[in-house]
């Protein structure tokens, strides 16, 4: 396994570990990066809306934006700045991560 996707898996599983245990939440979050500033510029999130307002409550959109600030200037660090963009992926609280180019990620934004 890719160590770089271990590490960025790890960091998911930690956070959603930490503040959605016991709570089966299903998203999607399209995030984006400024990549002059090589942190997160934004995101769209993609939730009912009772999920959106728990996921707000718990912090959890606020520790998210910063574990993906951190993510993206590691992945930046290493040259990657092909793919900087990207989604997570929740499915019961459990979360998964894919890198994408910009035009990826703004093509799974304008999906729905």
């Amino acid at each position: 396994m890719n160590p770089e996707l271990s590490f960025a898996q790890n960091r998911l599983n930690q956070l959603t570990e930490q503040l959605l245990s016991e709570t089966p939440v299903t998203g999607d979050i399209i995030f984006f990066a400024d990549e002059d500033t090589g942190g997160a510029s934004g995101a769209t999130w993609r939730f009912e809306d009772e999920d959106h307002a728990l996921l707000k409550d718990r912090n959890f959109k606020f520790m998210l934006m910063e574990l993906l600030n951190t993510l993206i200037q590691h992945r930046a660090g290493e040259g990657r700045t092909n793919t900087l963009h990207g989604i997570v992926h929740l499915e019961k609280s459990s979360p998964s991560i894919q890198w994408l180019t910009s035009d990826e990620a703004e093509q799974r934004r304008n999906l729905e």
